[in-house]
């Protein structure tokens, strides 16, 4: 399953939540391996998960893979996430997950 052309995701940033175990790997793997997702942004509360998936993911193709630990029931986290990922990455991102 190709979700997008591989050509134009090398240039997207994936914010992805809930990224340290669970559906929210598996969306991360998914967006790197089958869209071709170079660049992504990791958030959740456990900082050290979050390391283990951006290696996983840096081994299946991922360029840059921000890490975000954040609690997101907290609104003013999910605006932090937001500022650093736009910091980090530039203006322009195109997924939120």
């Amino acid at each position: 399953m190709e979700l997008t052309h591989p050509a134009t995701m090398d240039k997207r940033v994936c914010l992805i939540t809930g990224s340290s175990a669970g559906i929210g790997v598996g969306i991360a793997l998914c967006m790197v391996k089958k869209a071709g997702c170079k660049r992504l942004a990791l958030v959740a509360r456990r900082k050290e998960k979050l390391e283990e998936v951006a290696k996983e993911l840096k081994k299946a193709g991922a360029k840059d893979v921000l890490i975000l630990a954040k609690d997101l029931s907290d609104h003013r986290a999910c605006a932090q996430a937001v500022k650093e990922t736009v910091s980090h990455f530039g203006s322009k991102w195109h997924i939120s997950i």
